[in-house]
């Protein structure tokens, strides 16, 4: 089970009191220009072997799925920077996004950009952690989404951003 760490997410950021739940917060204003990377919330438990699966919610209740998000892991530490050309595989990062009118990507050296229909309700995710896996499924519909292969050497953390 996955808890959100309350003390390295970004400020802007509401985290229920059992740390299952994290939403943008009331306080956040943002411009409308792109993704709001900095948007950020790292998973409390960290992982250096062992397969690891966890669901992520994707609605709230009477809506329709978040236009906006970003699922995946990050080397931990690894977030710094605000600047989305630094959120790579190289940096640390491994993640799918739902980037609203421009749609399902990756952010692997070679970008995997996805349709996905329906959109995602709830987003399972599988990582592998010796095997250098990151596999994504949309639960609702038991369909695999795609499997980002990699090597990982360091400990990584689930990652989370809500988007707006």
């Amino acid at each position: 089970e996955i808890t959100i760490d309350r003390e390295h997410s970004h400020p802007d950021l509401m985290v229920s009191k059992n740390c299952k739940i994290v939403r943008d917060g009331p306080g956040y204003v943002h411009t409308g220009e792109g993704f709001p990377y900095e948007l950020c919330a790292f998973g409390a438990q960290r992982f250096t072997s062992g397969r690891h699966y966890w669901e992520v919610e994707l609605t709230r209740e009477n809506s329709p799925p978040k236009n906006y998000w970003l699922i995946g892991v990050v080397k931990e530490g690894a977030f710094t920077s605000r600047d989305r050309s630094a959120l790579t595989p190289s940096s640390g990062f491994w993640f799918l996004c739902s980037d609203g009118p421009n749609g399902f990507h990756t952010n692997t050296e070679t970008p995997v950009k996805l349709l996905l229909t329906p959109r995602p309700e709830r987003l399972g995710v599988l990582l592998d952690y010796d095997e250098g896996q990151l596999s994504f499924y949309n639960v609702k519909e038991s369909k695999h989404l795609l499997t980002i292969s990699t090597r990982f050497s360091e400990l990584v953390v689930p990652l989370f951003n809500p988007g707006v």
